[in-house]
């Protein structure tokens, strides 16, 4: 397999035992890249190349540098329905806000109205954050979709839209080709190079763009690309 080329987007997360304050800076750093001042807004999705790769802290901590570097409102988008993590973590304030914009959402709730998605603020940041509520005992089906006029809708009201996806969801597939890239996450510790390079080629295969990798625990990392290549 022809391995995927990453773009200039890849960060090195801090090592374990470093503090946060350099990663956070280079977060700040990609949040201007990707939402520059007076150019349309873009969504980008997070996916982690294994379920502990960190998605959801990082995919939190770049829409709170992109609320500071542009003002917001920075929407974050949490695929996860089932537990709402983003939303169950975060500490937010004020009226529950609809979603709609007046096209057909990325969902679809069966029965229809068994299901609604709905935005509230973080407390400490212009970050509007997704929850999904819906009725367990009358929900009888979720579908992702595509939805290419919604994403469009969104870029022109929000300078970033962080999209949260849990590994392995089948939402991968159909909201991916519609957003303005993927983010790779891994987990120094866990996850190889060649891991990376195999979910890279996937997303591309599924018509999205592959922006880079973030990479936590980078010495770990590093380490292991070592290990390989003397192999």
């Amino acid at each position: 397999m022809k391995p995927a080329r990453f773009d200039d987007t890849t960060l090195d997360g801090p090592a374990e035992g470093e503090g946060v304050s350099a990663f956070a800076a280079e977060l700040a750093a990609l949040a201007r890249r990707l939402a520059p001042s007076g150019q349309t807004g873009k969504a980008v999705m997070m996916l982690g190349i294994t379920a502990k790769a960190g998605t959801s802290s990082v995919a939190a901590g770049l829409a709170r540098a992109a609320a500071v570097e542009t003002g917001g409102p920075v929407w974050l988008v949490d695929l996860d329905f089932h537990a709402n993590p983003q939303a169950s973590r975060a500490r937010l304030n004020g009226a529950a806000y609809s979603t709609d914009l007046g096209t057909a959402p990325f969902w679809q709730a069966e029965p229809h109205g068994t299901g609604r998605l709905v935005l509230r603020k973080l407390e400490a940041a212009y970050v509007m954050v997704t929850r999904f509520q819906h009725k367990p005992d009358e929900m009888e089906r979720l579908i992702f979709r595509r939805a290419p006029a919604y994403w469009q809708q969104l870029r022109a009201m929000s300078p970033l839209a962080v999209v949260d996806v849990p590994h392995g969801s089948p939402a991968i597939s159909a909201i991916a080709p519609d957003l303005d890239g993927v983010i790779l996450v891994a987990n120094a510790r866990r996850d190889k190079r060649a891991d990376a390079e195999r979910l890279a080629a996937h997303i591309e295969k599924l018509g999205a763009r592959v922006l880079g990798v973030i990479v936590n625990r980078a010495g770990d990392w590093q380490g292991q690309r070592q290990q390989e290549g003397a192999q």
